[in-house]
């Protein structure tokens, strides 16, 4: 007999198959038909952003598993996660206006200038939207948020569910009630449903100053759904954080694709600091139309002349077939000259001033 939790599993598995199209946006105030990728039925990716090759049986095989499969132990790389007592010292020990903590996949909490900024916030056991099923995390939130300073600023990529944590989003409501969230097109709303008072809806290259510190939406190849019909209907993007002079750029979740080189370099390059997504990347049938491999997240950080490149998006929950072990050897593997590549512990604190 098949337990009750595979079952729903699998209804849920039927439901996010259906969502094929999505609705149409038109009516949204933020449309604009003179965009590119704004359409009628939804958001699309650049020009030349790369496709899926993927037939409907590898996706549905793909999904279920991820679903239901027990991964086991997974074997992480050596001292991957940092003690908590340490991790603790650590961030308090560095400088409140100049440091990146990785809280594991892709939440950093930033402080720079008298902002405190946290990227795509996940504290919560399962990227999934039930607690009985779905990847589960293989490594804790670097940092619980109870140690967390009151935040200024949070940035959302896009609505996945590794990225939009509804647990983790309605707590920091409460924790930092007062902080701006930054949103790709159409997300604000939910987040003030789920108790923030402060969202904004930003395009791609809309900017947002909070004091001294800007933030500004980037391209990216993706897509977006959480439901039934939901399909791109929301946007999914990266931001630049930029303050005197010295700029990160952040890149969330993406593909590889003309966009990067052709139109974004030109715009915010040079990038001190690129926090590039390095895991999820097989299969390619699966996820080359959304997720780079380590090489093209150096290539990224490359061509934006970075001078620091740190991966995220990897070791922390089972979202793809690739381990932990393939994206770090992977990352670090990649020739690169005059750029230093970073892969950090969870729950590791750096100087923002020893990496510019």
């Amino acid at each position: 007999m098949i337990p009750i939790q595979k079952l729903l599993a699998l209804s849920w598995l039927f439901i996010v198959l259906a969502a094929c199209t999505g609705g149409s946006i038109a009516d949204e105030p933020f449309f604009n038909p003179k965009k590119y990728h704004h359409t009628v039925d939804g958001f699309r990716n650049p020009p030349g952003s790369p496709e899926h090759v993927r037939s409907a049986r590898q996706f549905m095989a793909f999904l279920w598993k991820r679903i239901t499969e027990d991964v086991g132990e997974i074997k992480l790389p050596e001292n991957h996660i940092l003690p908590p007592e340490a991790a603790i010292k650590q961030f308090h020990d560095s400088p409140a206006d100049s440091r990146i903590t990785w809280i594991g996949h892709a939440s950093f909490l930033i402080g720079w200038n008298g902002i405190n900024i946290l990227s795509d916030p996940h504290f919560s056991k399962r990227s999934s939207p039930f607690s009985f099923a779905g990847p589960q995390r293989f490594a804790p939130p670097g940092l619980n948020m109870e140690d967390l300073p009151k935040l200024d600023v949070i940035i959302i990529s896009h609505n996945h569910y590794d990225s939009f944590d509804e647990d983790s989003l309605r707590a920091l409501s409460r924790h930092s009630p007062d902080a701006l969230v930054l949103t790709p097109l159409g997300l604000a709303q939910t987040i003030r449903q789920w108790g923030f008072k402060n969202a904004r809806d930003m395009d791609w290259y809309d900017r947002q100053s909070v004091g001294d510190v800007t933030f500004m939406s980037t391209p990216a190849i993706h897509r977006a759904n959480r439901w039934l019909f939901d399909v791109n209907e929301t946007l999914w993007s990266g931001f630049t954080i930029e303050s005197n002079g010295k700029k990160i750029w952040f890149v969330g979740d993406t593909a590889f694709g003309p966009v990067f080189e052709r139109d974004l370099a030109k715009r915010i390059a040079p990038v001190d600091i690129t926090l590039a997504p390095a895991g999820a990347f097989l299969p390619r049938e699966v996820m080359q139309a959304a997720h780079t491999t380590p090489e093209e997240s150096i290539y990224l950080a490359k061509i934006m002349g970075s001078k620091t490149a740190i991966g995220m998006h990897w070791g922390t929950f089972p979202l793809g077939a690739d381990k932990p072990l393939d994206a770090i050897k992977r990352f670090n593997k990649t020739p690169t000259r005059g750029m230093r590549k970073i892969m950090m512990q969870i729950g590791q604190t750096l100087s923002l001033q020893e990496l510019w």
